[in-house]
């Protein structure tokens, strides 16, 4: 549980950083995490429709380096803390690897070294700088993404698909046809 670790390695550290944890159905971390005596302000938060209010409320944030918290961190301009290590899910290892590369955030390999790396990346002139970076990617793959997946369709036509092609018989996507079959 990720949360935890976080939480307890804030716990340990000596910052003073007020932490808002988003624990989605995970019910089982929502409890350890009220359970937990703590060291500075926590707010516990369930399932909620209002994840972008909490971004708004975060100066920063810390979690696991999946492209879909990243996206939404950096689209709230905030720079990230993420963990990568040994399990680290392989299709996320890239992830943690670009954060570093476009200077918006930091890779701990460990949520252990976590005080250590909230106190460097608060440090004024870095926090800055990673805000920035933050504000100037441009990430357009919302209007990248349906062309995209337009093209791979336009290039497989019905008929080939029915016909069960080699190419077609490989091809993951699923096709619907005009007649509802």
């Amino acid at each position: 549980m990720d949360a935890v670790k976080v939480a307890r390695a804030i716990n340990r550290s000596g910052s003073e950083i007020q932490v808002i944890v988003l624990c989605g159905r995970h019910d089982e971390a929502g409890r350890k995490l009220r359970a937990m005596r703590h060291r500075v302000p926590v707010h516990v938060q369930g399932f909620t429709a209002d994840v972008p209010l909490y971004m708004r409320l975060a100066d920063f944030f810390i979690g696991k380096p999946g492209p879909g918290s990243i996206s939404e961190a950096l689209a709230m301009r905030l720079p990230v803390i993420v963990e990568r290590n040994q399990w680290t899910l392989a299709h996320e290892r890239d992830n943690a690897d670009w954060i570093v590369e476009q200077r918006v955030g930091m890779v701990v390999n460990s949520f252990s070294h976590l005080g250590d790396a909230v106190a460097e990346l608060l440090s004024p002139a870095r926090y800055q700088r990673y805000r920035a970076n933050a504000a100037a990617l441009k990430n357009s793959a919302v209007y990248e993404i349906p062309e995209l997946l337009a093209s791979v369709l336009a290039w497989r036509t019905p008929q080939a698909c029915r016909a069960g092609t080699s190419l077609g018989q490989r091809m993951a996507l699923p096709y619907w046809s005009s007649r509802g079959s």
